[in-house]
């Protein structure tokens, strides 16, 4: 194998100085890729195409809103639970606080 890959080589440095045409060179190369059973010859690596954007995934605004809202409920229920509004607020908030955190650092690596 490290033979033909020599061999391929020299055909492209020749190819290159202009020793060979194109057209030489691409039947010398398939001729000496036909000697192998298994090679393939795969294309260059072509740039992916940019994605659409997914309509599913809510704006900003749209997760800052689930986000009050779901801050307001917990803190609602944690009030009824402790009985007391600024330690739950202040729970909450530390909660709030920590799924922040995280999702950074999702977003990072």
């Amino acid at each position: 194998m490290n033979v033909i890959l020599e061999e391929v080589r020299r055909l492209e440095a020749a190819r290159e100085k202009g020793e060979v045409s194109e057209f030489e060179y691409a039947v010398a190369k398939s001729r000496l890729l036909s000697t192998v059973e298994e090679a393939t010859v795969l294309p260059p690596e072509a740039e992916p195409e940019p994605r659409e954007k997914d309509s599913a995934t809510p704006n900003p605004w749209g997760l800052a809103l689930i986000g009050l809202c779901c801050a307001g409920l917990m803190t609602f229920l944690s009030t009824q639970l402790i009985g007391d509004f600024t330690i739950a607020f202040t729970l909450v908030t530390c909660i709030c606080a920590a799924i922040v955190v995280v999702a950074f650092r999702r977003l990072e690596g």
